[in-house]
């Protein structure tokens, strides 16, 4: 763990250079022996990259890098502690100043008395640490530990941006096109047994879940599937039964609630697919116990034809389940290896790199033995190096290669590639063996966790939270990290568990995840160890009260629980016996209360208890002065939060949304490192005035100890990034809403505004007036990159959205105006120049959009002067806007206009009085490959799109022709019983139609008596029913 240790000693060493400055620890006392304890760290520092390199070889070198963690641990605390008290003293100065001079001591005897004490202790404690290092500088010479290079990050040339963060899974060799070929038509044809099993089998890191995800994305698997449920599953070792359970209910379409016991989930599963015909993949099986005694029973209820198909590293598991066929995957030849470091490396221009690399490459190849995962990383590896001989014979001739002390499976090329991250950044890897096998972890709990812990510093005033984000990107792009598709590849990922497997290794018993027997196990065995436990993950869901065992885990920093949900109750002497906690999360839990021994972990920087029952949080929580990431979100019990929150002078991150809480503590404008806020509610300034909802019920009320907080208190939040605000309509006057100076907030990037019309309001003419003036003070700062709107019932948009203007918001990307019910005109968003997805919804005043939609004034014509609108946008959704009809605009004949020239896809949903689309889209949309209209009653034609290649035409009632669509590859047409006319559609190559209610094909299709065919590049046919519909008499006339 030297590496880590060499993270963990930079970090301190700055923060003792820093904290030996300052006042509060003069006033203690203890400035110099800081200052010695800062001179010898750092020059252990530079022994600490030998000591790696020889600590798996060397017992004796392991221990002393143990002892020198431990001592470092305890040094971090020793500081906290110093700068608390400290803190405290200076600030009783302070008070104390304005008091009687004549008063010598600001103090009660006893307290007096308490504060001499821990002078005294905390000086010895620091000198006893000194006393510790000094023993450990010694005893570094007698294990002849020597000075070696330390890490340049100028060796490393950075991962181009050019280059794609993620590695798509295709681009792992040529077999596996002709293998997903193969899987899929055995997939797809028929047979005797009832819902077969099929495997992939093979070694860890071999590709067999990248060869699954080509599968399951399949068109002709996805198009034999159609409509029905397509369901991922990873099994992982320890799997939960319940949570398994609950998975595949919901991914089927179903919603298990609260349930949480297999005897009731299994019927419920069996009912959700009962005559359904599904696609289930399980994913990493290591037990056939997941198909005989979960899983088997209530899939019976699924349609003969559904398939399953498992990914596994053992044969026999495939057998014991019954698999119809195994197939084995094998090794990456060299020559597809090379091909898959070549797309990841080099770049369009680089082909004279590639070909003087390629004997270096093909030899890196070969120590890679044809493992995609092996050779995934170390292309993550080689993309930042310099593209010179010299650098990959580096790669080449590094010792890791052939690195024996590894967990099993765990090859060379993985450790070679956590060897040459920074050290902050192996520190941050290691975050992750604390968390469950497969688990699905978003960036944001990954930077909440390595800022918590410590993991690294910021320079040049740069946050913590971005370093760490950009850490996250890092991991993505050197393959350590496996993006989740869902999350966009971005905001949350999965390690491998090979990868995880090393994580776990470097942490060595710092760490444990496991459910309590387990972990007690490890406790008895590991008896004789010296190693202190720092990092608890449980994993029970049988788990009903924390036992004993955990609570004499004196040195934990961090401790979490997942799948955990019948824990209601912590013992109250919990946190006085774990006060050495950084990290708590409490979200797998199903908590009540918190217990006041809370306020005693003084060194806790994140507390998580998001989705927990919880009621009350306890007033001690004023006490956690370190506290940086508070999460309660989900917290459906929760309707108020204590003044005390106020203490929390380090809290960075606040998330409370989905709460519904009154309000926040008035005050809250005093927590000024802020950097997310999702969640701020709003109070009137009046000090909440009184709105009465459904019911007669008191919607609004007053805080118990105060009244909360108003908008003005976000002026003096500065360092705010994410922003989101709820209850808007409570904004008292337009004066309050100015105050919050949002224009003047110059890092915000996302900003979320809610507001709701009271239902029971008095006078609802002056709530619309008056919000209307609300909004108008709450212009965002040009520096913002998402912008939503939420429920706002003005009558108009305000005049900042309402003036055409490229300067407006110059870096807004993403738009969202969500059910904007009252406004009779869309604001001029044309002009916006980054503006690349945007979503009109529940917009049901509009009954026509023109050229004032493109920033043009209403009436005008687009003119001949060269102009560009929406230059960037790529993604236009307008839906449930139930009064639109037109949409258009006039142009000049000499026009040289440009009118989205990204655009790439069009959705409109359930917009009924929609008559046509804009006559000269087809002149401009000139990108646009997909358009989905649903709903849409009104509309008769669609037509004259020629780069479109997929149409989607749901439920649209008297849709009669659909025309001219020359490169139109994909057409999908259900409930719109009108249409007649399919014209101009010669490359369509598949189609889909729902035919339940049919009793013959529609006419459009089979143009009964014509010479032409009228579909001559048709290849599939898809029906809603396929496999009794096969007996149509048209089908023939189609096949």
């Amino acid at each position: 763990m030297a590496m880590v240790a060499d993270a963990l000693v930079s970090k301190l060493c700055e923060m003792l250079l820093t904290y030996a400055k300052e006042e509060a620890a003069k006033i203690l006392g203890v400035p110099d022996e800081i200052k010695k304890l800062h001179r010898r760290l750092k020059r252990i520092q530079v022994v600490l990259a030998d000591a790696e390199d020889r600590r798996f070889e060397n017992q004796a070198i392991n221990l002393w890098l143990n002892e020198l963690r431990d001592l470092m641990y305890d040094a971090d605390d020793v500081i906290d502690e110093c700068r608390i008290e400290g803190e405290k003293l200076l600030n009783s100065n302070s008070s104390s100043s304005h008091g009687v001079e004549s008063v010598r001591c600001c103090y009660p005897p006893i307290a007096c008395l308490h504060k001499v004490r821990f002078h005294h202790e905390i000086g010895d404690r620091i000198k006893d640490l000194n006393l510790k290092l000094e023993e450990l500088a010694k005893d570094k010479d007698d294990l002849h530990l020597t000075p070696a290079p330390r890490h340049d990050p100028c060796n490393s040339t950075g991962i181009s941006n050019k280059t794609s963060p993620v590695v798509e899974p295709d681009l792992v060799g040529e077999k596996i096109e002709d293998d997903t070929r193969k899987l899929v038509d055995l997939l797809t044809k028929e047979y005797k047994k009832k819902i077969p099993i099929f495997a992939i089998v093979g070694m860890g890191g071999i590709g067999k879940t990248t060869l699954a995800q080509k599968i399951y994305h399949d068109k002709k698997l996805q198009e034999n599937f159609n409509q029905m449920p397509l369901i991922w599953l990873c099994v992982s070792q320890d799997f939960s039964e319940s949570e398994l359970l609950r998975s595949i209910i919901t991914k089927a379409g179903g919603d298990p609630g609260e349930a949480k016991e297999k005897d009731v989930l299994e019927p419920m599963l069996s009912q959700v697919i009962t005559n359904k015909k599904f696609f289930l993949i399980l994913d990493d099986v290591w037990d056939a116990q997941v198909w005989d005694q979960v899983l088997r029973k209530p899939l019976q209820s699924g349609l003969a034809d559904s398939r399953i198909l498992i990914t596994t590293r053992n044969i026999d598991i495939a057998k014991q389940m019954g698999a119809t066929y195994s197939h084995m995957v094998e090794k990456l030849s060299p020559e597809d290896g090379w091909s898959l470091i070549c797309k990841m490396v080099f770049e369009e221009g680089d082909e004279q790199d590639m070909h003087d690399l390629s004997d270096i490459g093909m030899k890196i190849v070969e120590k890679c033995d044809g493992l995609p995962l092996a050779l995934r990383t170390t292309g993550g590896l080689l993309r930042t190096k310099a593209k010179r001989p010299l650098e990959w014979r580096k790669i080449l001739s590094s010792p890791a290669w052939s690195f024996t002390e590894l967990p099993k499976g765990v090859m060379g090329a993985l450790y070679l590639s956590y060897q040459d991250l920074r050290p902050a950044l192996k520190q941050c890897f290691t975050c992750f063996s604390s968390f469950p096998e497969d688990h699905l972890i978003s960036e944001a709990v990954f930077v909440n966790i390595c800022v918590a812990e410590g993991f690294l510093t910021s320079k040049d005033n740069t946050f913590l939270e971005e370093v760490v984000d950009g850490y996250w990107k890092e991991l993505v792009q050197r393959n350590l990290l496996q993006p989740d598709p869902n999350w966009y590849g971005v905001f949350g990922g999965k390690m491998h568990d090979l990868l995880r497997s090393l994580a776990q290794h470097i942490a060595q018993d710092e760490c444990f995840v496991g459910d309590a027997q387990a972990f007690e196990r490890r406790i008895e065995a590991s008896s004789s160890s010296t190693t202190k436990l720092r990092r608890l993950s449980i994993v029970d869901e049988k788990l009903e009260t924390i036992p004993d065992l955990i609570m004499k885990q004196t040195s934990l920093r961090t401790l979490l629980f997942f799948h955990t949900p019948h824990i209601h109750d912590l013992p109250e002497d919990l946190f006085r016996k774990l006060k050495r906690l950084r990290i708590l999360n409490l979200s797998g839990t199903a908590i009540n209360n918190l217990p006041t021994s809370l306020g005693d972990l003084v060194h806790l920087r994140s507390l998580c208890i998001d989705g927990a029952p919880i009621r009350e949080i306890p007033e001690s929580i004023g006490n956690l002065r370190n506290l940086q990431f508070l999460v309660l979100e989900h917290c459906y019990c929760l309707h108020s939060l204590p003044s005390s929150v106020l203490g929390l002078i380090s809290l960075r991150n606040l998330y409370v949304s989905y709460t519904p809480l009154d309000g926040l503590p008035m005050g809250i404008g005093r927590l000024q490192q802020l950097y997310n806020l999702f969640g701020f509610v709003v109070n009137g300034s009046a000090g909440g005035r009184s709105i009465v909802g459904d019911g007669g019920k008191q919607e609004h009320k007053g805080h118990k100890d105060g009244r909360f907080c108003t908008l003005e208190e976000l002026k003096s939040l500065s360092q705010l990034r994410y922003l989101s605000i709820y209850k808007l309509e409570r904004v008292s006057n337009r004066a309050e809403a100015r105050a919050a100076a949002l224009e003047a907030k110059p890092h915000l990037l996302f900003l979320q505004m809610y507001c709701t019309l009271p239902s029971s309001s008095s006078d609802v003419q002056e709530e619309i007036k008056r919000i209307g003036e609300v909004f108008e003070e709450l212009r965002p700062p040009p520096c913002l990159e998402q912008f939503e709107i939420h429920g706002y019932f003005g009558r108009e948009f305000p005049s900042w959205m309402m003036s055409p203007s490229s300067s407006l918001l110059p870096n807004l990307r993403r738009l969202y105006l969500n059910d904007c019910a009252l406004c009779q005109q869309l604001p001029p968003l044309g002009m916006l120049p980054r503006l690349d997805y945007l979503r009109i919804k529940g917009a049901s005043a509009i009954m026509s959009v023109g050229p004032e939609f493109l920033s043009l004034g209403s009436g005008r014509k687009i003119g001949s002067s060269l102009s560009t609108y929406f230059s960037k946008l790529r993604h236009l959704r307008f839906e449930d806007m139930p009064n639109w009809e037109e949409w258009g605009w006039e142009e000049e004949d000499n026009q040289t206009t440009s009118l989205l020239p990204s655009l790439d896809k069009i959705v409109i949903n359930r917009c009924p009085k929609l008559k046509s689309l804009p006559d000269r889209l087809l002149c401009h949309a000139t990108a646009l490959k997909s358009l989905d209209i649903r709903g849409a009653h009104s509309l008769r034609e669609v037509q004259n799109l020629p780069s479109l290649t997929e149409l989607i035409l749901i439920r649209n009632s008297c849709l009669e022709r659909v025309s001219n669509f020359p490169a139109l590859k994909h057409l999908y047409v259900y409930g719109c019983e009108k249409l007649m006319y399919v014209e101009g559609v010669d490359a369509v190559e598949h189609v889909q139609l729902d035919d339940r209610e049919a009793e013959s094909l529609p006419e459009w299709l089979v143009g009964a008596g014509e010479e032409q065919p009228r579909f001559p590049s048709l290849r599939k046919l898809t029906l809603e029913n396929e496999i009794c519909r096969r007996g149509l008499p048209d089908w023939p006339l189609i096949q």
